[in-house]
């Protein structure tokens, strides 16, 4: 272990106390006369516009799912669908602090969260840009299909169809949605504007983010990993881990000054109150307020404060000033965004665990009905301005659904006549070469003592004579994968080691007995190993290679 940080039995066994420092909740109270100077009146009416296109959006999704139609459109949709109606100010909000080359990773319950960020990316970016996004994504299929169904006016409004349209046509498991029909509606993903596979796996995200912040921190990257994770996810351990990994103290203690600060990720708890069925809040936690937890992870909290959902200019003070935070190196931070679904966990839910009389409640906090009325009332909206506005994205999801059920527009993927497409989808079949280093520090892996000690081994298991060899004179499972290792590692300098299996006492199974020193030659520590940093993350940033915490 790194014998440099020593354990004092002084320091430890000293008397004192633990304070904890204050968390904020609900502290907002901005005016929105300061909002309309910081965003201006055409960005204010926007968040309006994109909630109610994603409240329409799922709105439709509901429509299929229980009645097979909607607006005299019918479909058998026979996926799932994880609705967010009335979450919407959570994703609006987050969406506008951040910038197109942040890097979002959601949850199943995401369709809001792919509209708003990808509304937001198409905001910031130019027209020739959002052109090429669109032509260079397969061959510019989606893009043609959009132009013949959902005809635009400008670069903004055909990039928003298109959008829509991929998103959709994915879930409706089209041959042209965004990752050709067969991510659906919980992997869906449009890496352009930001929007990086969601997952089905409750709070799998965190670990994901976590480990795309660590790829950001050592290559100099300007931008930050949003983990969207839902109140249930405290009670997952991959959660815990992740947010135990951003903020480890090695960071400060251990690596090169210019790696110093923990990573770029924000935790963002889209705190709806109830994970499935049960409810977070005085049943299945022991925490009032979910920011509460950033106290166990560090002592500055996680930068954690408990946010109002229902306001999405609340959630993008929040997010703007944790975004700083972690471009200036104090990450990780947490937030805990309280919001509510008014629909159950999923379509088949009956919601048989919460009144009427809770969700009517809620119904009176709605983030498009309060936005509205915050609107009309400083004179930046209209009655008449709303209600065109209500009928544009109706009409705008009609359109776009009308496109994605078209069989003959949007032909559905046809898995019997190609039953290889997933994996096309998934590898590449090319083989991409190994980059040499020339740091010194692993550039010759057979110099290793592991490695040598297997140049007198053999590679088959038996005999001429087909008896078979004991396994101290052959190559084993164990010694395959640590030449595997070896191997990458001293070509590949985008890879890092973690966990107690590659320390100095090797692992439970011996896979990396012997190897630590060719890690980090001075103290077998897992760090970077030192190279000039990029002003910009590589090409080959999906590359990067966390080896996760093994069991001991």
């Amino acid at each position: 272990m790194p014998k440099e940080l020593m354990v004092d039995p002084v320091a430890q066994r000293r008397a004192g106390k633990l304070s904890f420092a204050e968390i904020r909740i609900h502290a907002y109270a901005t005016p929105l006369g300061e909002e309309r100077h910081r965003h201006g009146d055409v960005r204010l009416r926007e968040l309006l516009r994109t909630m109610l296109i994603i409240r329409e959006f799922e709105t439709m999704l509901a429509a299929f799912k229980g009645r097979g139609a909607y607006a005299d459109m019918a479909f058998a949709y026979k996926g799932p669908a994880h609705l967010s109606i009335g979450q919407e100010g959570a994703a609006v909000g987050a969406a506008l602090a951040l910038r197109p080359d942040d890097h979002v990773f959601g949850s199943h319950r995401s369709h809001g969260e792919f509209i708003a960020k990808g509304f937001s990316a198409i905001s910031a970016l130019a027209p020739a840009e959002l052109l090429s996004i669109m032509e260079a994504h397969r061959g510019g299929r989606l893009l043609r299909v959009t132009e013949r169904l959902l005809p635009a006016t400008n670069e903004a409004a055909l990039a928003e169809g298109f959008l829509l349209l991929g998103l959709l046509a994915e879930i409706f498991m089209r041959a042209d949605g965004f990752n050709g029909g067969m991510g659906g509606s919980m992997h869906a993903f449009f890496p352009p504007f930001g929007i990086y596979p969601n997952n089905a796996i409750v709070g799998a995200s965190a670990g994901i983010a976590a480990g795309a912040a660590l790829f950001r921190k050592v290559n100099g990257s300007s931008n930050i990993a949003v983990a969207n994770v839902g109140d249930g996810s405290t009670g997952c351990g991959p959660v815990w881990e992740a947010m135990n990994f951003a903020a480890m103290a090695q960071y400060d203690r251990l690596w090169p000054a210019q790696f110093h600060g923990g990573l770029p990720v924000l935790f963002l708890f889209v705190n709806n109150f109830y994970a499935m069925g049960g409810q977070t809040i005085g049943e299945t936690t022991g925490w009032d307020r979910l920011s509460r937890i950033g106290a166990g992870i560090r002592a500055d909290n996680l930068h954690a404060e408990t946010v109002d959902g229902s306001n999405p200019l609340a959630v993008a003070d929040a997010v703007a000033r944790q975004r700083a935070i972690l471009l200036s190196g104090g990450g990780p931070a947490l937030l805990d965004v309280e919001c509510y679904r008014t629909t159950g966990h999923s379509t088949t839910d009956a919601n048989v665990y919460r009144s009427r009389e809770e969700i009517a409640a809620w119904n009176a906090h709605d983030p498009i009905a309060l936005h509205a009325a915050s609107l009309r009332e400083a004179g930046i909206l209209s009655a008449n301005d709303e209600a065109s506005m209500r009928d544009a994205a109706g009409g705008l999801i009609r359109a776009v659904t009308a496109a994605a059920v078209d069989a003959t527009a949007m032909p559905a993927v046809d898995i019997p006549a190609d039953p290889t497409l997933i994996g096309r989808l998934m590898f590449s079949r090319r083989e991409v070469p190994l980059p040499i280093t020339a740091n010194g520090l692993l550039a010759d892996p057979e110099t290793s003592p592991p490695i040598r000690q297997l140049a007198g081994k053999r590679r088959f298991g038996l005999t001429e004579t087909g008896d078979k060899i004991s396994a101290m004179r052959a190559i084993t499972v164990r010694d395959a994968l640590l030449e595997t290792i070896l191997h990458h590692f001293a070509h590949d300098p985008s890879l890092v080691a973690y966990g107690e299996e590659c320390r100095e006492w090797g692992g439970a199974f011996g896979v990396y007995r012997g190897a630590s020193p060719r890690f980090c030659p001075t103290t077998g520590c897992s760090m970077p190993r030192s190279r000039k940093r990029r002003s910009s993350p590589p090409r080959s940033a999906m590359r990067l290679l966390v080896a996760a915490r093994s069991s001991s």
